[in-house]
């Protein structure tokens, strides 16, 4: 690092993270993360604040950790290696993917299993018993993870493909405005989007060009908003490959949230909602 961005970031550290660490109490050394996905932007931001964020993965059934970074040697997007007495597995077969696979732990923090529940005990436990998470995700040269969605919302295009879309999600949600995402493809020559825009970003661009923002619906019907879309979505599919690529896209003003029954309640999409109510938009762009 040169002197030059260590004066910066001194400069900086004194006028705003320290300000921002000091509402963590002042001592916040490390900060762990999971449950959902941590996007690279918001690890490197809360890293420049002087704090380590160790990102980690576990299900209740692990009781939880199965694995997690390093504090000396971290992988920024990975969920670490795996903790001692831990050994992840993965199951192609799942994916018909040769990279990525469902993930399957074993080790002593792994459940004996469901209380009287046979049935769901046979479907979670592989015979040698590993537990099959649902998730998927790959492993690199050292052993570190990395998730890249669920074993159940994945999908096969037209063509043949297989498509997981979370981190496909995740990845276009990045634009300033998107305020959330869904995407579609199944039995589809590609992916299609409904895409709820963050109308105080698009309201305050829209003003700077003169469109009028008085009716959200007119507003989201307007073709420079399309093209700034579809421009947002280009900028952001950097490293998704062609055939998972959104190809055309529908846009809401509903958000996704719990009270209209959209989000979990670990507000997590739920797909089959959206199509109950989106299904025939998202449908359309087919047409």
């Amino acid at each position: 690092t040169s002197p030059w961005v260590e004066a910066k970031h001194a400069l900086f550290d004194r006028l705003v993270f320290s300000k921002i660490r000091e509402r963590f109490g002042g001592r916040l050394a490390f900060a762990a993360s999971g449950s959902a996905a941590l996007s690279p932007e918001v690890n490197k931001f809360v890293d420049a604040l002087g704090i380590v964020v160790l990102q980690g993965y576990g299900l209740s059934e692990t009781s939880p950790l199965a694995t997690v970074n390093p504090p000396e040697k971290r992988k920024v997007g990975s969920v670490g290696p795996a903790v001692p007495g831990v050994r992840i597995e993965l199951d192609h077969v799942a994916t018909a993917d040769p990279n990525d696979g469902e993930i399957i732990i074993y080790g002593h923090c792994v459940m004996k299993g469901y209380h009287n529940l046979p049935e769901e005990n046979e479907a979670v436990f592989t015979e040698d018993g590993g537990l099959r998470t649902g998730d998927i995700g790959h492993l690199d040269e050292d052993g570190y993870l990395y998730i890249t969605g669920r074993v159940k919302e994945q999908y096969k295009l037209e063509n043949g493909k297989y498509v997981v879309p979370a981190p496909i999600e995740e990845h276009v949600r990045l634009s300033p405005f998107i305020a959330n995402i869904m995407i579609y493809g199944v039995n589809r020559p590609h992916n299609v989007a409904l895409i709820v825009p963050d109308f105080d970003t698009l309201e305050k661009w829209a003003e700077k060009e003169g469109i009028d923002t008085s009716d959200r619906k007119r507003l989201i019907g307007d073709e420079r908003v399309r093209d700034l879309f579809g421009l947002e979505i280009e900028a952001h599919s950097e490293g998704i490959k062609s055939y998972e690529r959104v190809r055309d896209f529908f846009l809401i003003e509903e958000d996704f949230t719990q009270e209209n029954g959209i989000l979990s309640q670990t507000l997590k999409v739920k797909r089959r909602e959206v199509m109950k109510r989106y299904g025939s938009d998202l449908e359309s762009l087919y047409r």
